[in-house]
């Protein structure tokens, strides 16, 4: 699994660009303008038609939201991952991003059609425009549903880590919520069989891949069997989540992975957590997470000689959060009664070296559509730990979001 970048844009060295990963567009890139990934045009236009012809005779919806941000991130010098900021790591960068999505309903419910697309731009990068989701499905039974298409599932029961999430975008634990909207399906041919209290689904995907879960409540627990199957890896899952009145969650996952002919043939991730909500909304949330493919200590000890002899290729392998095999991740929301602030901590910690990372979120919403925020991200850690070798000292974000 790899998890996302922290912070934008990613402060490692460039396996392709050499030097710097993070630059400005060459002029040549910056006529380009919006462009997008082979075959999105293709599935865009096709889904637009077909919402089209459906939209004047069944229940249609379009909704999305459009932000930008600016974040500073100063460059640590002191990282042994960029001495001297050889990184080249910009202080400021700026984004802003448009998602629209489009739903088509049939009145009888024998069919739905949904359509995500998203633009991105930046000061750093070319822009682009991407399909997130774009899929018909069919109803031909009460029992069956077929969906075709590029669908963003949401497999796991856990809040920052999901180790069963198979087919499912990968979360990035610092922002669990996907505040941007950012995440990209996966195409595939699915069907979903509703029998007897038990559903089952079942996915085709490309290269031949194929998954399948099977979910049922028992004894007021909610149970998924979880598995898939690509050319050079085989996964299977269970995830399990039960509600104990109106306040306490509690949920754990476990996944076990095989990898034939990679340097790790298998290993095992697992996150045990809960959340609490309190009568004044206050909710915490608490996890426990074990990633077999993380760095041991041994391994770390050997990344840290890489990054001595070897800076390119150290900060090519450092990926933050993957850097241990246990964390812990509390995360805790404070709303106001008036419901127009909202106050967001988020702490994740490497069990092993007791670094952390510290997020606070501030959020001001100024209009019923319109919200405003600030996020500080701090690194904690002493020299040798895993947040010391980061290659910027924290990272600010202001920004705002219209949801329409």
């Amino acid at each position: 699994m790899v998890i996302t970048p922290l912070i934008r844009p990613p402060a490692t060295f460039s396996p392709r660009a050499g030097r710097r990963a993070s630059r400005r567009p060459s002029p040549r890139e910056a006529g380009r303008g919006w462009r997008g990934a082979p075959g999105e045009g293709l599935l865009a236009l096709a889904m637009t038609l077909l919402l089209a012809t459906a939209a004047s005779a069944e229940t249609f919806r379009f909704f999305g939201s459009a932000g930008a941000e600016s974040q500073l991130t100063p460059a640590n010098g002191q990282s042994p991952l960029n001495p001297g900021n050889i990184a080249g790591v910009p202080y400021q960068t700026n984004v802003a991003d448009i998602t629209a999505f489009a739903e088509a309903v049939a009145d009888s419910r024998a069919w739905k059609m949904r359509l995500k697309v998203r633009g991105d731009a930046s000061d750093r990068s070319s822009d682009q425009v991407r399909v997130g989701e774009g899929f018909i499905q069919l109803n031909p039974r009460p029992w069956l549903d077929v969906t075709a298409g590029r669908v963003i599932e949401k497999w796991g029961t856990a809040y920052a880590w999901n180790p069963t999430a198979f087919v499912s975008p990968l979360k990035n634990p610092t922002d669990p919520n996907d505040r941007r909207s950012s995440y990209r399906g996966i195409d595939m041919l699915k069907a979903d069989l509703f029998m007897r209290g038990t559903n089952v689904s079942l996915y085709a995907m490309e290269h031949g891949a194929f998954a399948g879960r099977a979910y049922r409540l028992i004894a007021n627990t909610d149970v998924s069997l979880l598995f898939r199957r690509d050319r050079d890896a085989t996964r299977e899952g269970l995830s399990v989540a039960r509600v104990f009145g109106d306040a306490l969650e509690l949920h754990g996952e476990v996944a076990y992975v095989r990898q034939p002919g990679a340097a790790v043939l298998h290993f095992i991730q697992a996150v045990a957590g809960g959340q609490y909500t309190f009568q004044n909304n206050v909710n915490l949330v608490f996890e426990l997470y074990h990633g077999g493919d993380g760095l041991s200590t041994t391994q770390w000890r050997a990344f840290c000689d890489t990054a001595d002899r070897n800076l390119l290729l150290a900060n090519r392998q450092y990926a933050p959060l993957k850097m241990g095999r246990n964390y812990s991740f509390t995360r805790i929301d404070w709303p106001s009664q008036s419901q127009k602030n909202d106050v967001e901590l988020i702490a994740i910690a490497n069990l092993r070296d007791r670094s952390s990372i510290i997020r606070l979120t501030m959020t001001r919403k100024l209009r019923p559509s319109l919200n405003a925020y600030i996020i500080e991200t701090e690194f904690i850690g002493g020299d040798d730990s895993e947040f010391a070798y980061i290659q910027v000292k924290r990272a600010t974000t202001f920004g705002v979001r219209y949801y329409f």
